[in-house]
């Protein structure tokens, strides 16, 4: 999994009891906002992941989404080109992560077995489960699936499938799964895939040659996209797509009749959207746009992700001048303890993050929760720093060693990766200025971050902000085998190395139970952070504004919106 990161859906390419405020009812987890950030009062904060509602949801009406994608009209499945919002309207995987916990659940496979040593995957589909033309859902469609994610030359998923060896229908509702080795991701990633219809693309598929085929210019105008899910694709245009309710879908239409999606790339536009009725659901949402809402009232979920943030030291920098400070343990304590993760969240999030979560695992079914980013202490920085030589002789604030080399620190990112990721290094910098340690910021574009992480190695921290898939797959950051300066199929792009942190991406590696991956990344966990591994900068939250009068709106770590099926309209 090392060299290319690929990130789907959103993280690429990417949350209950008795009814709401709008209707005279209450919302279990409603509060006003306990940030820094002051809510109009004409948006109500809700911060319970699995909010309960009162009532009796009720059918009828449309659910209209402005969504701020790019490119309209590649219905590929296995490209990601599209807004992820329309492939999980119609299309289903086999098992769907947990809304919360982002666990493996059943989804179109009502049961899964594995063998012993983790290389067989055994799925039993539904009994029952239609296309949307009414043909049966069959094993056939799970193994044409799964090949094209693998071998589609616009595969955005080909690295989850690394490791397939063979899919194969044992019979019409049962399909085996054969690995090259155990993969302890499959069953979060690869099976939380979307699957689609072979007998739609089979003929388009196989009329070109091997190793260039691609399901990318299918023509969808003439043969409308077919999935199994809530809603039926009726119509689309380069301004959007329209779907009807699936009346005969296996779990349970959606309350609504309709649902409408249209793209809008202007944050400020897709507000004025929602302000103008034009959409019932703003997401992304930013707290900044809070200042910019109008009178309408609505509902705003703080939800929590699997986003992390953070910089990784670089413990093997060619070029430093100070070459070798950073392998002093007093030193990178001093430097987490100068910042002020608090002021940090408020500052850059409008206090929606948890700020003082630690490490690079936020999936929750892995997370360790008694992990913890220290406050703040600036006093106590001082002093470990004075203790390791760094003092300001010269009186210009920075701090030197005795032979007069300041402490210096060159921190790269990639510039366009996250705006967020910026502004929260430029926080940081104010943050450690204040203890003597200069940071210096350098963004780069994404060529140039490649070059620099994989060729130069030039620079103290390399930062990071990005979604994490519902299995970890960041064992190439720690594991020193992985090192990009001797592997260059690798990561790691600090040089870290640590056998207890090594031991434990091995024991992860060759888990055959989520239990024991659990266990193995628990000891990950401890034994990065123990170490200082980076700097933390917390798990920040979403932001999702709905209207009043929508209610069920459930928050989903993979893709916030991806329970429209749940939502109905109030009678109000």
């Amino acid at each position: 999994m090392g060299g290319e990161r690929v990130r789907l859906g959103r993280r690429s390419l990417l949350k209950r009891a008795s009814g709401i405020a709008a209707g005279g009812l209450g919302l279990a987890g409603a509060r006003r906002a306990m940030s820094q950030t002051r809510l109009p009062d004409n948006l109500l904060l809700v911060s319970d992941q699995r909010p309960v509602y009162g009532g009796v949801p009720r059918r009828g009406g449309t659910l209209r989404m402005v969504r701020p994608t790019w490119d309209v009209a590649d219905f590929n499945p296995t490209s990601f080109r599209m807004d992820y919002q329309v492939a999980a309207s119609y299309l289903e995987p086999l098992l769907r992560p947990d809304d919360v916990t982002m666990e493996p659940r059943p989804g179109l496979a009502e049961s899964w077995d594995a063998s012993s040593d983790g290389r067989e995957i055994t799925y039993r589909l539904r009994d029952g489960v239609e296309w949307h033309d009414g043909s049966p859902l069959s094993a056939d469609d799970i193994a044409f699936s799964f090949e094209a994610y693998r071998d589609d030359l616009d595969s955005g998923a080909v690295n989850l499938l690394a490791l397939l060896d063979q899919v194969e229908p044992l019979d019409n509702r049962v399909v085996r799964v054969r690995l090259l080795a155990n993969d302890p991701t499959w069953l979060f990633n690869a099976s939380s895939l979307p699957m689609f219809q072979a007998a739609q693309y089979r003929a388009h598929w196989e009329g070109q040659p091997e190793g260039v085929k691609t399901l990318s210019g299918f023509d969808w105008r003439t043969s409308l996209p077919i999935g199994t899910g809530p809603w039926r694709l009726t119509d689309w245009t380069d301004r959007g797509v329209w779907f009807a309710r699936n009346e005969t879908h296996w779990d349970q239409p959606p309350w609504l009749d309709r649902l409408e999606i249209a793209w809008e790339t202007g944050d400020q536009l897709r507000l004025e959207a929602w302000e103008s009725g034009e959409a019932d659901i703003l997401w992304p949402f930013k707290a900044s746009s809070l200042e910019n809402v109008g009178r309408r009232s609505g509902r705003l979920y703080e939800a929590e992700t699997a986003r992390v943030m953070f910089a990784a030291f670089n413990f093997a920098n060619p070029d430093s001048p100070i070459s070798g400070a950073l392998d002093d343990p007093n030193l990178r304590r001093a430097l987490t303890l100068a910042i002020d993760r608090q002021a940090l969240a408020a500052d850059v999030f409008g206090g929606f993050a948890r700020p003082f979560a630690a490490g690079t695992v936020a999936q929750p079914w892995a997370h360790d929760d008694s992990l913890r980013s220290p406050r703040s202490d600036r006093a106590e920085a001082g002093a470990l720093l004075e203790a390791s030589g760094w003092s300001d002789y010269n009186g210009d604030g920075i701090l030197e060693r005795v032979d007069g080399l300041p402490l210096s620190l060159v921190v790269v990112f990639q510039s366009d990766l996250s705006a967020g990721l910026g502004r929260v290094l430029s926080r940081v910098k104010l943050d450690l200025v204040s203890v003597g340690v200069d940071l210096q910021l350098q963004p780069l574009s994404p060529a140039a971050f490649d070059d620099r992480w994989r060729e130069t190695r030039d620079y103290d921290l390399i930062a990071y902000a990005y979604d994490l898939y519902p299995a970890f797959t960041d064992y190439d950051l720690y594991g020193s085998r992985w090192d990009i300066r001797r592997n260059a199929f690798g990561w790691n792009p600090g040089g870290y190395a640590n056998p207890r942190a090594d031991t434990a991406v091995e024991a992860y590696l060759e888990a055959t139970s989520i239990d024991r991956q659990r266990q193995a990344l628990l000891d990950l966990q401890q034994a990065v952070d123990n170490d200082l591994f980076g700097l933390w900068f917390g798990f920040p939250n979403d932001l999702v504004l709905v209207a009043s009068d929508l209610l069920g709106f459930q928050p989903n770590k993979v893709w916030q919106t991806a329970n429209t099926p749940a939502l109905w309209r109030s009678e109000d």
